[in-house]
């Protein structure tokens, strides 16, 4: 396994580049870890040595596959946790996402496969609910083309497997694409474009980012 800093920097270049193939700069890397440009330099060569980066343009690397497989898997736990943080107990997300950092280094694969699956038989708590109808969310569908908006909740939890693999979770921020003729719904997330059913769009809760 890992050290959880070297899984941290793998997960920040997947998270800055959207999907690990393009390149990101040491600045970017920095930036999304809040850390000092020689701190990160120095940890970043290590990964470079052991084949989970290789060097670009300039001063930026890109994930090599052995590097994407690690990035993507403790991304995943990272949603699944923020998932169950924020729709089973009721966590703020920016709380959730927090905690999710610190547990996402530690827990077991099947431990979130098995995480994972308990969400897709279970409703989130009525008082999570009425939360979030307080707060004048709306759903996916009720927004207009240019909107942004933050996810604060998921209805219907044998949704969310497939959902969490697209990158909707509670806490992320879409962006309101496009509005089909069909009702479906175009959004981006982090930098890609998914067109969304209209019959899952009406599960998905929103909310007005700050």
């Amino acid at each position: 396994m890992l050290p959880s800093t070297f899984e941290d920097y793998l997960e920040a270049v997947l998270t800055v580049t959207g999907n690990g193939r393009q390149p990101a700069t040491m600045q970017d890397i920095a930036a999304a870890l809040g850390t000092g440009r020689a701190t990160a330099e120095t940890t970043i060569a290590s990964l470079v040595e052991e084949g989970y980066l290789e060097r670009a343009t300039g001063d930026a690397v890109r994930l090599t596959e052995k590097g994407r497989s690690v990035a993507a898997g403790v991304a995943r736990k990272h949603r699944v946790l923020q998932c169950f943080l924020t729709e089973m107990l009721g966590v703020d997300a920016d709380a959730a996402s927090k905690e999710a950092c610190t547990l996402e280094h530690g827990i077991s694969d099947e431990t979130i496969e098995r995480l994972s699956s308990y969400m897709e038989g279970a409703e989130p708590p009525q008082e999570r609910i009425r939360r979030c109808r307080g707060r004048e969310a709306c759903t996916l569908l009720d927004c207009k083309e240019g909107d942004t908006v933050r996810v604060a909740m998921i209805r219907g939890p044998r949704r969310n497997r497939r959902l969490l693999d697209l990158g909707i979770f509670p806490g992320e921020v879409v962006q309101i694409r496009r509005k089909l003729p069909n009702q479906s719904v175009v959004v981006r997330v982090k930098g890609c474009d998914i067109a969304i059913s209209p019959e899952i769009a009406t599960s998905i809760i929103v909310e007005s980012c700050p």
